[in-house]
């Protein structure tokens, strides 16, 4: 049986993900000092903010610092006392304390550590998407940052920038509102800081990309199209990796809630795109990975990005 091909992704703007800044004397001299366990936090923002003069580099100082000292709480996915605290000063104040917090702890504690160093800051809260679990979010269930500088609101978010000690994903620093609305959705909208505003419903049919794209650099051009309508039982999309890799796909099935075992010739590659047979009828999520060849060995990677699929 011969099938359609919906060429899906032909002139669809892409937008250019780049962080050109260095902060390598910022990180470096925070690195460099002595911080006690009981410092109060007041005189831990002077130490961390005394040497820079401009509001970007402070917030920096303070985000880094953030970032690399407190540890996520991965504990709260199961007891969820951090929803528990009786006020935000209390939420911070232990996330200080403990060196240990979730998304509110860490945003809080950057609002106030701003707000001592004289820079306006809010704390918003929404929802988040990483992975197939939290495809689409029914509550909201994260918190990040914006921060005023030179009279212009910017994006942060402390918790995703912490991936290891002495070690911070800058993409979540100062981000690009085009960037950050593909993972994260405020309940508030003109929080989006986007030049369109997006309802929750199109951010559902936003792909998602993982900590594992952003982090391999798979591809500078990244699309806002994530939903795609199947024809004839098949889809074709264009993405554009930045080196030679195979890719990968697992079709999820939304209504049995399973994956639908691969098929051979169920996915193929052409010059300039990459076709899927859909084998049923109904709702799928696409998960796309690569196995990437590195010398004489190939690197595994399982998930990059997410997308939807309606075969009707």
């Amino acid at each position: 049986m011969k099938h359609f091909i919906a060429i899906i992704l032909v002139s669809i703007p892409v937008i250019t993900c780049s962080q050109s800044n260095d902060y390598s004397i910022v990180d470096n001299y925070v690195d460099s000092l002595t911080v006690y366990e009981d410092i109060p936090i007041s005189e831990l923002t002077g130490k961390l903010t005394m040497p820079f003069s401009s509001d970007l580099l402070k917030t920096r100082a303070i985000f880094y610092w953030l970032a690399t000292n407190i540890e996520y709480d991965f504990t709260d996915k199961e007891t969820n006392l951090w929803t528990n605290y009786p006020s935000v000063k209390a939420k911070l104040n232990d996330t200080y304390k403990f060196r240990k917090g979730v998304c509110s702890g860490y945003s809080y504690l950057f609002r106030h550590m701003l707000g001592l160093s004289g820079i306006r800051s809010k704390v918003i809260t929404g929802y988040s998407r990483t992975d197939l679990k939290n495809c689409f979010p029914h509550n909201p269930d994260h918190a990040w940052n914006s921060v005023k500088i030179e009279n212009k609101w910017y994006l942060f978010d402390v918790t995703w920038a912490r991936v290891t000690a002495k070690k911070v994903n800058d993409l979540w620093f100062k981000t690009d509102p085009e960037i950050f609305i593909l993972n994260h959705y405020p309940l508030y909208e003109p929080y989006t800081f986007t030049e369109e505003q997006y309802s929750l419903e199109e951010f559902y049919r936003f792909p998602i990309y993982t900590r594992s794209f952003y982090d391999l650099k798979f591809t500078d051009d990244i699309s806002k199209t994530g939903h795609f309508n199947a024809v004839n039982d098949s889809v074709t999309f264009i993405i554009k990796p930045d080196f030679k890799c195979i890719l990968v796909t697992r079709l999820y099935d939304i209504e049995n809630k399973g994956w639908i075992p691969a098929q051979p010739g169920a996915f193929v590659s052409g010059a300039d795109f990459f076709r899927l047979y859909i084998p049923k009828k109904g709702s799928f999520v696409l998960k796309l990975g690569a196995l990437k060849q590195d010398d004489n060995s190939f690197a595994v990677y399982d998930e990059l990005v997410y997308y939807t699929i309606e075969n009707k």
